[in-house]
């Protein structure tokens, strides 16, 4: 894989990229700037939110490892969450690191961050495809023991939490907006 990645000045994908019209935007998005724009907002912010929720789960499971049993409910839980932004943070990082990376000006970084983003999307599905098998066998236990009363949820209490969220994203659009007005 890094040999092909570090072998790009004369791969396919430098050539076809050397060979692109100079836009500000990739021609997938048929000079659509505004909508380039809102793609790299969502896919940098989301990787970033993915990144912060990914180190939080798995804080979580160092942390609770001598308490918590492999097959209880909040493991189960805990893994799916983990799996799933595991998969989302890869999907959008690579993502937004091509997005980030496209320069027809500079063909050989435009192919690295192509091929780059072609070996981790398979990581990123295989992280999908994990937490929908650890939902599917794990879903009869754990609905069982959210049946159970009472189950106190007090998610109000929880949203002065999101603000740092709220933070990642402003400054995600901000970066974006940059990008695209300064190119």
């Amino acid at each position: 894989m890094l040999i092909s990645i570090l072998d790009a000045a004369g791969s396919l994908a430098a050539k076809s990229a050397a060979r692109m019209p100079e836009a500000i935007v990739p021609p997938s998005f048929e000079n659509g700037a505004s909508l380039y724009l809102f793609n790299l907002f969502l896919m940098t912010a989301t990787t970033f939110l993915g990144a912060m929720m990914v180190g939080k789960q798995a804080n979580r499971i160092w942390s609770q490892r001598f308490w918590d049993h492999p097959l209880d409910p909040v493991t189960l839980y805990r893994a799916v969450t983990l799996f799933a932004g595991i998969g989302i943070t890869l999907r959008c990082g690579a993502e937004a690191m091509f997005l980030w990376g496209w320069n027809p000006a500079d063909a050989v970084t435009s192919a690295r961050v192509s091929m780059a983003k072609r070996w981790i999307d398979p990581i990123a599905v295989g992280c999908g495809l994990m937490w929908m098998t650890i939902v599917v066998l794990g879903e009869p236990g754990i609905e069982h023991q959210l049946r159970k009363a009472p189950l106190p949820v007090d998610m109000w209490s929880r949203w002065p939490v999101l603000v740092r969220a709220l933070a990642v994203i402003i400054l995600s659009f901000v970066a974006a907006l940059a990008a695209v007005c300064l190119r």
